[in-house]
């Protein structure tokens, strides 16, 4: 009688489950301002705009219109302009005749005014 060779065993290749693709901006605490700059047709600028009374500014423009246009206050963070910028931007977006003009302007004082 004939002996087999033993048979190999075959190896089954695992699958790897993919996690489904990211939702978009989900990462973000500034959602609005991703999306606003995702249209390629937005800017955003951060800094001085050459008046030393102003300071600091962060100005949110599309290729026609100045949309938003906020002064960072004393002793307000980064992270606190950008938070404004995220709140004063989505009105602005959703409704043409809506802006926020803090450089031309009055400067909005206090945290109780909204956007």
């Amino acid at each position: 009688m004939e002996r087999r060779a033993p048979s190999r065993r075959k190896v089954r290749t695992r699958r790897v489950k993919l996690k489904s693709p990211p939702t978009p901006y989900a990462s973000t605490p500034w959602p609005t301002l991703e999306a606003f700059l995702d249209t390629e047709e937005a800017s955003i600028a951060l800094g001085s705009i050459g008046v030393a009374s102003l300071g600091y500014t962060a100005v949110a423009s599309d290729q026609h219109n100045m949309l938003v246009a906020l002064v960072r206050h004393p002793k307000e963070t980064l992270h606190q302009l950008l938070d404004r910028l995220e709140a004063a931007l989505g009105p602005a977006l959703d409704d043409p005749a809506v802006y926020v003009d803090e450089i031309n302007g009055e400067p909005v004082p206090t945290k109780s005014t909204r956007y």
